[in-house]
């Protein structure tokens, strides 16, 4: 499934980086004997799907180990904060005051159960006997449509992107996909880009792996019809040259 994904991809989207596969691990134990290029470092959500995507590594952290707060808590690695609950986190920074602040970490989205351990690795290099909860890509806004358009090449109707302005590709597009088991595109949040090394023109999209079949029928399918990636200009014929630039009959 891995080989037909990048395939559809390669041919459909054209990601710079590499796509990344993310699984909540329970137990530890299960990755004994697995080759994990970083482990246990203190590194945020974000920074681990960073070194997957533009390094090829796979990584995976546990606990108190994943350096950011919002990250760790939102993926079930730490219980989550009194501080993070109550909006004390972001407030006077993302929000005026306590209460918008607390209304703002209700909407977060979190797992529901805690887990030992977040792993990323990319889908180039899989770790073995390990299938993914979600898929992270990384796309200008161009690639991100055509996403949408294979996410709707089932069911037609609207994809609604919802955002926080902060962990965007933790709590949407690894934690909201995987709760809802549908795919999500998010706005990368400050601390991807200062501390992950995402760029201005990106965009996050997770998939969840259940929904892996429909994703590449969508990209194929609407690929198949005409709808390509990089998109095709229409260069015109007799385009608006000065008169000296252009050829006369005489030339």
């Amino acid at each position: 499934m891995f080989e037909t994904f990048l395939k559809t991809l390669e041919k459909t989207v054209k990601p710079l980086t590499l796509p990344v596969a993310t699984k909540f691990i329970k137990d530890g134990s299960l990755l004994t004997d697995a080759k994990i290029k970083l482990k246990n470092r203190k590194i945020a959500i974000c920074q681990q799907i960073a070194y997957s995507r533009y390094y090829g590594w796979s990584t995976y952290v546990e606990g108190h180990y994943s350096y950011c707060v919002l990250g760790a808590s939102n993926c079930g690695l730490i219980k989550t904060p009194e501080r993070v609950l109550e909006g004390h986190v972001n407030c006077s920074i993302y929000q005026k005051d306590l209460d918008a602040a607390k209304s703002m970490q209700a909407s977060m989205p979190r797992v529901k159960e805690r887990f030992q351990g977040f792993l990323t690795y990319p889908l180039t290099r899989p770790v073995e006997g390990i299938e993914p909860d979600v898929i992270v890509v990384y796309v200008n806004t161009a690639q991100a449509m055509r996403f949408v358009q294979a996410f709707l090449y089932h069911r037609g109707g609207e994809f609604i992107i919802k955002s926080s302005g902060d962990a965007g590709v933790c709590s949407r597009c690894v934690v909201e996909a995987f709760n809802t088991k549908e795919p999500k595109i998010e706005i990368p949040c400050l601390g991807d880009r200062r501390f992950a090394m995402t760029q201005d023109f990106e965009l996050a999209v997770g998939i969840p792996y259940v929904k892996i079949d429909e994703v590449i029928e969508g990209l194929e399918a609407t690929h198949k019809a005409g709808i390509r990636y990089p998109i095709p200009f229409d260069l015109k014929e007799e385009c608006s040259l000065p008169k000296d630039y252009t050829t006369f009959e005489t030339d």
